[in-house]
């Protein structure tokens, strides 16, 4: 018995140390577009700013306090990646607990984070550290808390107050995700067959839903930033639900599309203009093609076995919920298809909880086989990327800048230097483009509550697009940057044209005009110095 038990810690102690590893390379991995954004919104909530009225994002502030809160110990990317992970493995060890509490099952138990801690480790530096993981964690632990909120019938409204509560807080990540609520309230509707028991857990959800959004929009009213709320309300309406249905139909059935089953074929490739040079490899689809059979696998298992229907339920409305909510937000990122990961690696997991007899037995040894297979598919697609960072890190001790330099975020590093340079800690800097890591690069805070200028072309409401523009002008007139940036046409993507922008608001361009000096270009940065 103690022979066993000690295989067993050495067994356990070996696939923690696997698994954190293979989580390592995130850690120098560059910061891109969105974790700029965010992270431009840390620098100014660190500084006593308030969110919306002082640093603006399409989504809500939790991430940016998230980011803001990384930041405070080092203003560097690699201590907002180090969070993430952190915050990556309470997720996965939570929805083991999840899993046990379901099946009781060693198996299930074990496969569900094994499979969402591996699937987060191979996403490419542009989807980590974004919203959807970080509200990942909100997500489980709402479905926990529903769960708990079934079986414990005698503490059951304090269970739905939390899953309510958590529900809400989904709110302010972003706008769509509160929808979580409605989930959980069909899926009481269809397995609590007490009418009292189904009212009292309806209503302390629908409370704690309440409480968390209402106590969210207290934050913006007491801080002057209520009409701010609103504006961004107007804009994420029109913008992200507004969309024609012919529009929207013709995204769904061609680019959502090739994303979904480039998605369900391969994965997110951990590339993206980063490392180019390391080799893909795509054995067995990066484990993803296994996967979704597991998936597929589960929902049988769960939904043929009596004792497992009501926590297949659960996963799988989670599962559908989250395809709903990317086809609502309308837009193309493989990010977002990361609040997909929990209930799929839950789904997974329950495939795998064996039952008695012979059949059951085999049941168990060819799905634990299934997901053996996949974890070893996805360690062998991210080990070349843990092999170079060790050789970067351990071996040739490069810094970050090294590192990031040898990446698209060439042009974004030399700028950010120049920056740091010139500027000192407290001076301020307005780029009028769309790569707002800058301001982590250089540590140096925006001029405006806009650390990039995307609204100015996307904003489908005229009205929203010209409050945001008195906003960025107001913010320029009482900041006064050392210098105002504009990029160059085709940069930071092929299409993008910022000095047509620019000119498209008159007075922004008037009072740059008025105020500042052209005085060269940095790489695809043109610079502009107060006169």
């Amino acid at each position: 018995m103690v022979a066993r038990r000690a295989l067993l810690a050495a067994g356990l102690s070996a696939l923690g140390i696997a698994l954190t590893t293979a989580g390592l390379p995130q850690l120098v991995y560059p910061p891109w577009f969105d974790q700029g954004a965010f992270a431009a919104c840390g620098q100014i909530l660190n500084r006593g700013g308030v969110f919306l009225r002082d640093c603006w994002d399409v989504r809500g502030p939790l991430t940016p306090m998230l980011y803001a809160f990384a930041l405070r110990f080092s203003e560097s990317s690699h201590m907002v990646f180090m969070l993430n992970l952190v915050w990556q493995a309470a997720s996965a060890g939570l929805l083991g607990v999840l899993s046990w509490r379901i099946t009781h099952s060693r198996a299930a138990t074990l496969t569900g984070p094994v499979l969402y801690w591996l699937m987060h480790a191979t996403l490419n530096y542009w989807s980590v550290a974004q919203a959807e993981g970080f509200a990942n964690l909100a997500f489980i632990t709402a479905a926990w808390c529903a769960w708990e909120g079934r079986q414990l019938r005698h503490r059951a409204p304090g269970w739905w107050l939390a899953a309510g509560l958590c529900s809400g807080a989904l709110f302010w990540f972003k706008y769509p995700f509160a929808a979580f609520a409605l989930l959980l309230m069909l899926w009481a509707t269809l397995t609590v067959r007490q009418r009292p028991a189904l009212r009292s857990a309806l209503g302390s959800l629908v409370a704690g839903w309440v409480v968390a959004i209402v106590a969210g929009g207290l934050y913006f009213v007491a801080n002057q930033a209520g009409e701010a709320l609103i504006v961004h309300l107007r804009y994420a309406l029109a913008n992200f639900h507004g969309k024609p249905l012919d529009e929207r139909w013709e995204w769904l059935s061609s680019l959502f599309w090739v994303e979904l089953t480039t998605f369900a074929r391969i994965g997110s490739t951990p590339t993206a203009g980063f490392k180019d040079t390391i080799p893909q490899r795509l054995w067995l689809g990066r484990g993803f093609p296994l996967i979704v059979a597991l998936v597929g696998l589960g929902a049988m298992r769960t939904l043929a076995n009596a004792r497992l229907r009501a926590a297949g339920g659960l996963a799988l409305l989670w599962l559908l919920g989250g395809v709903l909510l990317n086809i609502w937000q309308g837009h193309s990122y493989r990010y977002h298809f990361v609040i997909w990961l929990p209930p799929m690696a839950l789904v997974a997991g329950l495939a795998t909880a064996g039952w008695q007899g012979g059949t059951g037995r085999a049941w168990q040894a060819a799905t634990l086989s299934l997901a053996g297979l996949a974890a070893v598919a996805q360690y062998a697609a991210i080990l070349p990327w843990m092999q170079d960072a060790a050789y970067q890190v351990l071996i040739a001790q490069r810094t970050l800048r090294h590192i990031h330099i040898e990446s698209k975020q060439e042009a974004r590093v030399l700028l950010a230097e120049f920056l740091a340079d010139k500027l000192t800690p407290d001076q301020r800097v307005a780029i009028f483009s769309d790569t707002p890591e800058v301001h982590l690069l250089a540590q140096r805070s925006s001029a405006t509550r806009f650390p990039y200028v995307r609204w100015a072309d996307e904003s489908r409401d005229p009205s929203v697009r010209e409050w945001l523009a008195r906003a960025y002008l107001a913010d320029l007139q009482r900041t006064k940057p050392a210098f105002f940036i504009l990029t160059r046409d085709g940069f930071p993507w092929a299409e993008a044209r910022f000095i047509e922008t620019w000119k498209a608001l008159p007075e922004v361009a008037a009072f740059v005009e008025s105020n500042y000096i052209y005085i060269g270009e940095n790489g695809p940065y043109l610079l502009f110095a107060q006169r």
